[in-house]
């Protein structure tokens, strides 16, 4: 059983902010290397593709427009740890921009389109001071998902490690205005879930079904509904946040407009989505 914590003082637990100093920077180097990224032909991979593996000669940085992935590393025993889930409109390998060779594998979850630039064109579009800041902030907002997940695996039990895994995919897809209701698709296995988490497949099944049972969350056929997001928010006081990137939410319909205008196939997962501009 665990111990339930005191409330924390709310400057201990309010989400941290950028410096107003920066914010137009911000907006200006996101914008800037998104257009980058845009540029380039889509992509498309399907289910458990890899993405970028450790043996590509050369490293690359990607931009998701549609589906999820992961990034994993293998153990000497053959287990497989997730390190870190991703959404649409997130920015994955950046670190490739200082690396000789990738160290870890992404994979597709469910199919996926994107864009892909070589770390090569995005340490030259770092000539640009307000691109080199939006990267500075993308890295430390992965520093800070990073922490949160550590946290969340050294000092919750399962039931507060998956409703934070859930509370924390629900408020991505929102930012992000991918979703206006507290339900989303989650193309995550349960046993991806257990690698993601520290758990074991067992246990995450418990679990799942116990959230049910007791109407908090109903995670079914890869389908998440949302039940008491209060009771899901209250597991995850006073674990690290990210800041949120300002950026403004942009249409679908222009996405696909991009798009077509590029001559790119549209991606029919996309129909009827928003995304955030980064």
């Amino acid at each position: 059983m665990v111990e339930k914590l005191p409330s924390l003082p709310s400057e201990l637990s309010e989400r941290p902010r950028y410096a107003a100093q920066v914010t137009e920077d911000l907006l200006t180097g996101g914008r800037r290397l998104r257009q980058a990224f845009l540029q380039t032909p889509m992509r498309f991979a399907g289910r458990d593709m890899p993405l970028i593996r450790p043996s590509d000669p050369e490293p690359s940085v990607i931009l998701m427009r549609s589906g999820f992935a992961f990034r994993f590393c293998g153990l000497a025993d053959g287990r497989r740890a997730i390190l870190n889930v991703v959404t649409p409109g997130d920015f994955i390998g950046l670190d490739h921009i200082v690396l000789h060779r990738p160290i870890e594998e992404i994979t597709a979850a469910n199919r996926v389109g994107y864009h892909q630039l070589r770390a090569s064109e995005v340490r030259a579009l770092m000539a640009d001071p307000a691109v080199t800041l939006q990267i500075l902030a993308l890295m430390a907002e992965g520093r800070w998902r990073g922490d949160r997940l550590a946290t969340s695996i050294g000092r919750l039990d399962a039931r507060g490690r998956i409703c934070v895994l859930l509370l924390d995919l629900y408020d991505r897809l929102r930012r992000h205005g991918l979703i206006s209701r507290m339900t989303y698709n989650l193309p995550l296995t349960q046993e991806q879930i257990a690698d993601h988490l520290g758990l074991t497949l067992v246990h995450v099944n418990r679990t799942l079904r116990r959230l049910r049972e007791e109407r908090i969350v109903l995670v079914d056929r890869q389908v998440v509904i949302i039940m008491n997001l209060e009771r899901l928010r209250e597991f995850a006081q006073g674990l690290p946040q990210p800041a949120e990137l300002p950026g403004p939410v942009v249409s679908d319909e222009r996405m696909l407009e991009e798009q077509r205008g590029r001559g790119a196939e549209p991606d029919a997962t996309l129909s009827g989505a928003k995304t955030v501009v980064i």
